[in-house]
Protein backbone atom coordinates (compact mmCIF):
# COMPACT_ATOMS: atom_id res chain seq x y z
CA UNK A 1 0.00 0.00 0.00
CA UNK A 2 1.25 3.56 -0.86
CA UNK A 3 2.68 5.40 1.91
CA UNK A 4 0.35 8.13 0.94
CA UNK A 5 -2.50 6.26 1.63
CA UNK A 6 -3.42 7.08 5.04
CA UNK A 7 -3.20 11.20 3.58
CA UNK A 8 -5.29 11.16 0.51
CA UNK A 9 -8.15 8.86 2.20
CA UNK A 10 -8.39 11.25 5.27
CA UNK A 11 -8.89 14.16 3.29
CA UNK A 12 -12.30 13.59 2.27
CA UNK A 13 -13.36 12.50 5.81
CA UNK A 14 -11.66 15.73 7.26
CA UNK A 15 -13.70 18.28 4.50
CA UNK A 16 -16.80 16.25 5.40
CA UNK A 17 -16.33 16.85 8.95
CA UNK A 18 -16.29 20.71 8.57
CA UNK A 19 -20.08 22.22 9.60
CA UNK A 20 -19.13 23.90 6.06
CA UNK A 21 -16.61 24.84 3.94
CA UNK A 22 -15.36 27.81 5.24
CA UNK A 23 -13.80 25.98 8.16
CA UNK A 24 -11.60 23.81 5.91
CA UNK A 25 -9.88 26.65 3.73
CA UNK A 26 -6.88 26.09 2.27
CA UNK A 27 -5.02 26.67 4.94
CA UNK A 28 -6.16 24.21 6.95
CA UNK A 29 -5.19 21.81 4.13
CA UNK A 30 -1.84 22.93 3.97
CA UNK A 31 -0.91 22.47 7.65
CA UNK A 32 -2.67 18.92 7.69
CA UNK A 33 -0.64 17.89 4.86
CA UNK A 34 2.82 19.21 6.07
CA UNK A 35 2.22 17.83 8.73
CA UNK A 36 1.73 14.36 7.58
CA UNK A 37 4.87 14.43 5.40
CA UNK A 38 9.04 15.14 5.13
CA UNK A 39 12.28 15.47 3.42
CA UNK A 40 11.72 16.21 -0.16
CA UNK A 41 7.73 15.71 -0.13
CA UNK A 42 7.91 18.94 2.41
CA UNK A 43 9.99 20.12 -0.86
CA UNK A 44 7.37 20.27 -3.19
CA UNK A 45 4.77 21.81 -0.96
CA UNK A 46 6.65 24.89 -0.61
CA UNK A 47 7.32 24.74 -4.24
CA UNK A 48 3.93 25.31 -4.30
CA UNK A 49 3.30 27.82 -1.36
CA UNK A 50 6.13 29.91 -3.03
CA UNK A 51 3.77 30.98 -5.62
CA UNK A 52 2.21 33.02 -2.66
CA UNK A 53 6.11 33.88 -1.17
CA UNK A 54 6.80 35.78 -4.43
CA UNK A 55 3.54 37.96 -4.72
CA UNK A 56 4.24 38.77 -1.11
CA UNK A 57 7.60 39.60 -1.68
CA UNK A 58 6.77 41.87 -4.99
CA UNK A 59 4.74 43.21 -2.06
CA UNK A 60 7.07 44.16 0.25
CA UNK A 61 9.20 46.11 -2.24
CA UNK A 62 7.57 47.74 -4.32
CA UNK A 63 3.68 48.10 -2.85
CA UNK A 64 3.53 48.42 1.25
CA UNK A 65 -0.25 48.75 0.68
CA UNK A 66 -1.20 45.97 -1.15
CA UNK A 67 -3.54 43.05 0.67
CA UNK A 68 -0.92 40.28 1.60
CA UNK A 69 -1.31 36.78 0.44
CA UNK A 70 -2.27 33.95 3.61
CA UNK A 71 -0.66 30.38 3.09
CA UNK A 72 2.80 31.02 1.84
CA UNK A 73 5.68 29.11 3.30
CA UNK A 74 7.38 32.51 4.91
CA UNK A 75 5.33 34.95 7.10
CA UNK A 76 6.80 38.75 6.46
CA UNK A 77 5.39 42.37 6.02
CA UNK A 78 8.93 43.81 5.02
CA UNK A 79 11.84 42.65 3.73
CA UNK A 80 14.20 43.09 6.93
CA UNK A 81 11.29 40.25 8.72
CA UNK A 82 12.63 37.74 6.22
CA UNK A 83 15.41 35.07 7.27
CA UNK A 84 17.56 35.10 4.30
CA UNK A 85 19.22 31.67 5.42
CA UNK A 86 16.33 29.75 5.23
CA UNK A 87 15.11 31.20 1.86
CA UNK A 88 15.52 29.04 -1.18
CA UNK A 89 18.48 30.52 -3.53
CA UNK A 90 16.05 31.83 -6.10
CA UNK A 91 14.52 34.52 -3.59
CA UNK A 92 18.57 35.14 -2.59
CA UNK A 93 19.26 35.86 -6.36
CA UNK A 94 16.39 38.39 -6.77
CA UNK A 95 16.98 39.88 -3.32
CA UNK A 96 20.48 40.33 -4.42
CA UNK A 97 19.31 41.68 -7.56
CA UNK A 98 17.23 44.18 -5.86
CA UNK A 99 20.63 45.17 -3.57
CA UNK A 100 22.70 45.34 -6.89
CA UNK A 101 20.70 47.93 -8.81
CA UNK A 102 19.55 49.87 -5.70
CA UNK A 103 23.48 50.17 -5.00
CA UNK A 104 24.30 51.40 -8.96
CA UNK A 105 21.26 53.58 -9.59
CA UNK A 106 19.81 54.08 -5.66
CA UNK A 107 16.47 53.32 -6.85
CA UNK A 108 14.79 50.07 -7.31
CA UNK A 109 14.52 48.46 -10.72
CA UNK A 110 11.29 49.10 -12.78
CA UNK A 111 8.85 47.03 -11.03
CA UNK A 112 7.60 44.92 -13.81
CA UNK A 113 11.40 44.28 -14.84
CA UNK A 114 11.21 43.29 -11.00
CA UNK A 115 8.35 41.09 -11.05
CA UNK A 116 9.62 39.15 -14.73
CA UNK A 117 12.95 38.62 -13.28
CA UNK A 118 11.20 37.03 -10.04
CA UNK A 119 9.66 34.87 -12.26
CA UNK A 120 11.54 33.76 -14.15
CA UNK A 121 14.43 32.74 -11.42
CA UNK A 122 11.24 30.59 -9.99
CA UNK A 123 9.67 29.01 -13.24
CA UNK A 124 13.37 28.06 -13.57
CA UNK A 125 13.43 26.38 -10.59
CA UNK A 126 9.87 24.58 -10.73
CA UNK A 127 9.51 23.72 -14.00
CA UNK A 128 12.87 21.41 -13.18
CA UNK A 129 11.74 19.68 -10.57
CA UNK A 130 12.13 16.08 -10.18
CA UNK A 131 8.32 15.95 -8.94
CA UNK A 132 5.96 15.39 -12.17
CA UNK A 133 2.91 17.32 -11.00
CA UNK A 134 5.41 20.36 -9.88
CA UNK A 135 6.76 20.30 -12.95
CA UNK A 136 4.16 19.73 -15.71
CA UNK A 137 1.98 22.21 -13.39
CA UNK A 138 3.92 25.23 -13.77
CA UNK A 139 5.00 24.77 -17.07
CA UNK A 140 0.88 24.71 -17.71
CA UNK A 141 0.67 27.41 -15.44
CA UNK A 142 3.26 29.86 -17.15
CA UNK A 143 2.16 29.25 -20.33
CA UNK A 144 -1.50 30.00 -19.65
CA UNK A 145 -0.19 33.57 -18.14
CA UNK A 146 2.11 34.30 -20.73
CA UNK A 147 -0.82 33.54 -23.26
CA UNK A 148 -3.40 35.76 -21.39
CA UNK A 149 -0.39 38.71 -21.22
CA UNK A 150 0.03 38.55 -25.04
CA UNK A 151 -3.99 38.25 -25.54
CA UNK A 152 -4.18 41.61 -23.27
CA UNK A 153 -1.60 43.10 -24.69
CA UNK A 154 -2.91 42.76 -28.28
CA UNK A 155 -6.28 44.50 -27.54
CA UNK A 156 -4.27 47.32 -25.54
CA UNK A 157 -2.20 47.56 -28.84
CA UNK A 158 1.04 47.05 -26.73
CA UNK A 159 4.12 44.79 -27.25
CA UNK A 160 3.84 41.35 -25.33
CA UNK A 161 7.50 40.75 -24.80
CA UNK A 162 7.77 43.07 -22.15
CA UNK A 163 5.17 40.95 -20.01
CA UNK A 164 6.56 37.12 -21.50
CA UNK A 165 7.93 35.02 -18.71
CA UNK A 166 11.27 32.94 -20.37
CA UNK A 167 11.65 32.07 -24.30
CA UNK A 168 10.08 28.81 -25.57
CA UNK A 169 8.05 27.16 -28.63
CA UNK A 170 4.83 29.24 -27.56
CA UNK A 171 6.16 32.61 -26.56
CA UNK A 172 7.74 32.48 -30.06
CA UNK A 173 4.39 32.24 -31.11
CA UNK A 174 2.69 34.70 -29.39
CA UNK A 175 5.68 37.44 -30.45
CA UNK A 176 5.72 37.03 -33.81
CA UNK A 177 2.66 34.99 -34.73
CA UNK A 178 -0.28 37.53 -36.40
CA UNK A 179 -3.53 35.35 -36.57
CA UNK A 180 -5.90 35.88 -33.85
CA UNK A 181 -5.01 32.91 -31.64
CA UNK A 182 -1.28 33.64 -32.17
CA UNK A 183 -0.93 30.44 -34.31
CA UNK A 184 -0.92 28.09 -30.35
CA UNK A 185 -4.00 27.01 -30.56
CA UNK A 186 -2.57 23.77 -32.10
CA UNK A 187 0.08 23.48 -29.95
CA UNK A 188 -1.65 22.55 -26.77
CA UNK A 189 -4.72 20.69 -26.45
CA UNK A 190 -5.99 22.97 -23.57
CA UNK A 191 -5.34 26.42 -25.54
CA UNK A 192 -9.02 26.73 -27.68
CA UNK A 193 -10.64 26.41 -24.78
CA UNK A 194 -8.40 29.19 -23.12
CA UNK A 195 -9.31 31.10 -25.47
CA UNK A 196 -13.14 30.94 -25.40
CA UNK A 197 -12.99 32.07 -21.93
CA UNK A 198 -10.44 34.89 -22.62
CA UNK A 199 -13.75 36.21 -25.19
CA UNK A 200 -16.16 36.44 -21.88
CA UNK A 201 -17.26 39.26 -21.60
CA UNK A 202 -18.73 38.58 -18.12
CA UNK A 203 -15.79 38.96 -15.65
CA UNK A 204 -16.83 36.96 -13.32
CA UNK A 205 -17.73 34.16 -15.65
CA UNK A 206 -14.51 34.57 -17.00
CA UNK A 207 -12.43 33.71 -13.74
CA UNK A 208 -14.63 30.56 -13.66
CA UNK A 209 -13.76 29.29 -16.82
CA UNK A 210 -9.92 30.12 -16.28
CA UNK A 211 -9.99 28.36 -13.30
CA UNK A 212 -12.42 25.42 -14.52
CA UNK A 213 -9.52 24.95 -17.31
CA UNK A 214 -6.81 24.98 -14.26
CA UNK A 215 -9.06 22.15 -12.74
CA UNK A 216 -9.05 20.23 -15.49
CA UNK A 217 -4.80 20.34 -15.95
CA UNK A 218 -4.63 19.53 -12.56
CA UNK A 219 -7.00 16.01 -13.03
CA UNK A 220 -4.88 15.44 -16.37
CA UNK A 221 -1.17 15.56 -14.79
CA UNK A 222 -2.80 13.22 -12.19
CA UNK A 223 -4.97 10.86 -14.63
CA UNK A 224 -3.35 7.67 -12.86
CA UNK A 225 -2.57 9.53 -9.22
CA UNK A 226 -4.69 8.60 -6.78
CA UNK A 227 -2.92 7.75 -3.55
CA UNK A 228 0.59 9.73 -3.90
CA UNK A 229 2.58 12.82 -3.89
CA UNK A 230 1.38 13.85 -6.87
CA UNK A 231 -2.38 13.42 -5.73
CA UNK A 232 -2.07 15.62 -2.25
CA UNK A 233 -0.37 18.37 -4.28
CA UNK A 234 -2.77 18.43 -7.32
CA UNK A 235 -5.61 18.52 -4.07
CA UNK A 236 -3.96 21.31 -2.42
CA UNK A 237 -3.78 23.89 -5.41
CA UNK A 238 -7.66 22.56 -6.10
CA UNK A 239 -8.24 23.71 -2.55
CA UNK A 240 -6.21 27.41 -3.42
CA UNK A 241 -8.70 27.36 -6.02
CA UNK A 242 -11.52 26.83 -3.99
CA UNK A 243 -10.16 29.29 -1.49
CA UNK A 244 -10.46 32.24 -3.98
CA UNK A 245 -13.90 31.58 -4.94
CA UNK A 246 -14.75 31.62 -1.10
CA UNK A 247 -13.68 35.32 -1.45
CA UNK A 248 -14.86 36.19 -4.78
CA UNK A 249 -18.50 34.64 -4.83
CA UNK A 250 -19.08 32.41 -2.05
CA UNK A 251 -22.05 30.46 -4.49
CA UNK A 252 -18.97 29.21 -6.57
CA UNK A 253 -17.25 28.20 -4.14
CA UNK A 254 -19.56 26.19 -2.10
CA UNK A 255 -20.26 24.36 -5.74
CA UNK A 256 -15.83 23.67 -6.20
CA UNK A 257 -15.87 22.63 -2.41
CA UNK A 258 -18.61 19.90 -3.18
CA UNK A 259 -16.61 19.01 -6.15
CA UNK A 260 -13.26 18.90 -4.32
CA UNK A 261 -14.75 16.36 -2.08
CA UNK A 262 -16.40 14.40 -4.51
CA UNK A 263 -13.34 14.58 -6.71
CA UNK A 264 -11.10 13.05 -3.27
CA UNK A 265 -14.27 10.39 -2.79
CA UNK A 266 -14.04 9.14 -6.10
CA UNK A 267 -10.70 8.71 -6.74
CA UNK A 268 -10.61 6.83 -3.07
CA UNK A 269 -13.39 4.35 -4.54
CA UNK A 270 -11.02 3.35 -7.50
CA UNK A 271 -8.45 1.75 -4.89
Amino acid sequence: MSKYYYLISSLPELFLEAEDAKKTDFLFIRDYILEQISGKDTGYVYDLLNSIDNYNLITAVYRKNRKWKKGGQFEFRSIDDLDKTVLPGYMIDFLQYIDNYQSEHKTNPDELVAEKYLSELYYDKVENSDNVFIAKWFTFDREMKNIQSAYLSRRLGLSPENYLVKTDDVTDFLMKNTSPDFGVSRERDYIPELFQALETQDLLERESKLDMLRWKQIDEINIMEYFSMDAALGTLQKASIVDRWMTLDSVNGQKLFRKLIDDLIKNEDKR
